[in-house]
Order: C-alpha cells, then sequence, then structure tokens
C-alpha cells in the first residue's frame, strides 16, 4: 500500500480539525502517492467526508446523476455503491462515463465488513501502459453509454435521477448532453456521449471510462442472457459501445479489467478511516464482504480537461 497510498496516523484529533492545520502535509501525500488514508483520528460524524474536503478549501460537487444504487446522506455526502455484497465491483475512475468528474474523492469507513470488503485501488498509468493498442481506439472513438431505466432492476429512474419529476430528469440530462427517450411501461433510455482516454502530464493516452462496468460482459455469469431474453438485446439496463457505435468486444473488456486487476491492492479499512484519492491517478473498486458494511463519500474540484494536470491547491 505504500506505493500507492500516504498513510497518516492520527491520535484522537478530529480529522477535519487536523486537515485544516495540516493541507499542505495532505497536498504533498496525494501528490507523491495519488492518495491519502488518515486512521486513527476522530471521525464519527456521517457528513466526516465533505467535512474533510471543505477542511482543504475544496469545492464540493454534487451528483445529480447516480449511475449505481446508493443513499443520499446529506446534500454532498452520499454512500458507497450498494451492489450486493457477493458482487465484486471492477476498478473504475469515478464519474469516468461523464464528460466532467471529481479530482477528488473521498471515503469514510462508517462500518466495516466482518470479512473482505477492502475498497480496492489500481494506478491508472500502470494499467494504461498493459491495455496497450486498445486505448487507441478508445482515444480516437470515445465511448457511448445506453442506459434503460426498468423498474426493479438495477436502478430505477426516480433513484438515479433522485426526483420523480419527468421534466427535472430532462433538464438534467440536457445539461449533461444526454439523449432521452420515454418508453412504455414508465421506462427511460439515454444515450450520451463522454471521452474514451485523456492524457497524462507528459502527453501518455490513459483510461479513463467507464465502458468496462456499462459492458453487459461485466455482468455475473448467466445475467446477460437473463436480461436479454426478459428485455431484449437492444434495452439492456446498461450498454456501452464506441463512440461511432460499434460495439466494445467482450474481449477488450475482459482486457481492461485485467490491466486494473493486475496492479490492484485492496484497502484493509478500518471503522473511522478517511481515504482522499486522486480520481485521475487511481482508479477504485470494491471486493465482496461478509457482514455490513458502510461506507460514505464525497468528491470535490471538478475536471473537465482532456489532460491530468497538476492539481492546483488553493
Amino acid at each position: 500500500m505504500k506505493d500507492l497510498v500516504e498513510v497518516t496516523l492520527g491520535s484522537g484529533e478530529a480529522v477535519e480539525e487536523w486537515v485544516a492545520k495540516n493541507r499542505t502535509r495532505i497536498a504533498e501525500g496525494i501528490e507523491a502517492k495519488g492518495g491519502v488514508l488518515l486512521r486513527g483520528f476522530r471521525a464519527e460524524a456521517t457528513e466526516t467526508a465533505e467535512r474533510v474536503l471543505s477542511a482543504l478549501n475544496l469545492e464540493l460537487l454534487d451528483d445529480a446523476y447516480w449511475s449505481t444504487p446508493r443513499s443520499g446522506v446529506s446534500k454532498k455526502t452520499f454512500t458507497a455503491t450498494e451492489y450486493a455484497n457477493t458482487r465484486t465491483i471492477s476498478l473504475h475512475s469515478e464519474m469516468s462515463y461523464m464528460k466532467s468528474w471529481p479530482r477528488l474523492v473521498a471515503f469514510h469507513a462508517i462500518v466495516v465488513a466482518e470479512e473482505g470488503g477492502e475498497t480496492t485501488i489500481s494506478n491508472v498509468d500502470a494499467a494504461s501502459a498493459e491495455i496497450g493498442d486498445i486505448l487507441d481506439q478508445f482515444a480516437a472513438k470515445g465511448v457511448t453509454y445506453q442506459r434503460t431505466h426498468h423498474a426493479g432492476v438495477d436502478i430505477p429512474w426516480r433513484k438515479a435521477y433522485q426526483t420523480d419529476s419527468r421534466d427535472e430528469v430532462e433538464r438534467i440530462a440536457r445539461d449533461a448532453g444526454m439523449e432521452i427517450n420515454w418508453l412504455p411501461n414508465d421506462v427511460l433510455q439515454t444515450r450520451h456521449a463522454a471521452q474514451g482516454c485523456v492524457t497524462s502530464e507528459s502527453g501518455a493516452p490513459l483510461y479513463f471510462n467507464q465502458s468496462n462496468l456499462f459492458h453487459p460482459a461485466n455482468l455475473p455469469p448467466g445475467a446477460e442472457a437473463q436480461l436479454s431474453q426478459l428485455f431484449g438485446r437492444d434495452f439492456l439496463p446498461r450498454n456501452a459501445f464506441f463512440g461511432d457505435g460499434s460495439p466494445i468486444s467482450p474481449d477488450i473488456v475482459r482486457r481492461v479489467n485485467a490491466a486494473f486487476d493486475k496492479g490492484a491492492y485492496g484497502v484493509p479499512w478500518r471503522p473511522g478511516d478517511v481515504f482522499i484519492v486522486d480520481n485521475m491517478r487511481h482508479a477504485h473498486g470494491r471486493l465482496p464482504f461478509k457482514g455490513a458494511r458502510k461506507l460514505h463519500v464525497a468528491m470535490a474540484m471538478r475536471h473537465s480537461a482532456p489532460r491530468r494536470t497538476p492539481i492546483v491547491w488553493s
């Protein structure tokens, strides 16, 4: 973990108070390693993640469009993805399916699983080098995402957009550059395009999208066939294509996931831990677990440029 994360041990001080007095130390840790794990501090508040980011004088972000099932905690804090505990969440960069995303993400461990449940992290640069020439297609074509929000499957549109209003959904979708189509039985289908890659500070291409999560090849065994039979191939709950509409092969998805898994490390959570990660340096995921598990999340520093640049701290 030392190669990926700077670990800072506290002695019971309120974590947001310590962070406010040690902004330079946090900045140096993130610049050096891409992430900082704060452990041993007092961190009881449910909105601790957003308090820590606020203590760094950062602009907090909303997430008006939830891609996965989660719950709101406060205006700027929400739970980590609430998929079944038997599922692995593949490594990904937060909101890289959109044209803007948070540069920093803070996780706060509220309840730690009895077994498993580590948040996995993997270096984006190393994984991108492992992916190799596939990046050329993503860089040239980008990615198109299609969501079909069926009742009772994946995430209903009312929860994804956090509203019961179709007008509000259409406003959010329009602002995000999405095409929107209301289907029978209160089903919503959307399509939108985003980048397939960004570039590093040196100009090297970096995999930066979530096609490996949206693609049906990432579903549990047998699920794609069941969903196709139930809804039809054109109406799967989620899908991803290259930006020109051509298919992304299952082999590409497997190669991308294997590249990120190769260098992955599981963060061993302890209650009260706060982990701040550079979303463009490290992808994150989740391992299966037993027992209860709850992480709260907040995001900061909107980024939309096609190039990763050094973080400018206020």
